[in-house]
């Protein structure tokens, strides 16, 4: 060897160790993933929730429009049981209150009227109506 090729060996140091960090790439991907699934599976889970509540309301909804008036006490006690599901917003909720103490009379007394008052009949499509916009 010539003593330039010595010198130029004498320069090459040893080996550096270069600290492997893949591991935590790896880990940190992976708990990525695991967050994105969980927030997609979670959206899928309230969306079909809201779905079946909505579904749920419209029947309810349709039940409330079907009550049979022709026997007032049966009546009375079906547009409270509805009602109170239904009554989830203000306005539905104070025509509600308004609507309940005239469905006591039918309700409460062991020969009600034979037949609904015409305006409590209005009061009970008033509450329809603002129950379904």
């Amino acid at each position: 060897m010539q003593p330039q090729q010595v010198e130029d060996l004498r320069e090459i140091r040893d080996l550096v160790e270069i600290p492997d960090i893949s591991f935590y790439f790896f880990l940190a991907a992976v708990l990525i993933a695991l967050l994105f699934v969980g927030a997609l599976s979670y959206m899928l889970y309230r969306r079909f929730r809201a779905g079946r509540r909505a579904d749920l309301r419209k029947k309810v909804l349709e039940r409330l429009r079907r009550v049979d008036f022709s026997d007032p006490k049966r009546a009375a006690y079906e547009i409270t049981k509805y009602g109170r599901f239904l009554a989830t917003e203000e306005r539905s909720q104070k025509l509600f209150a308004q609507l309940l103490p005239r469905l006591e009379k039918y309700k409460f007394t062991p020969n009600p009227p034979p037949v609904f008052d015409a305006e409590d009949i209005k009061y009970y499509d008033l509450f329809v109506e603002s129950v379904d916009e």
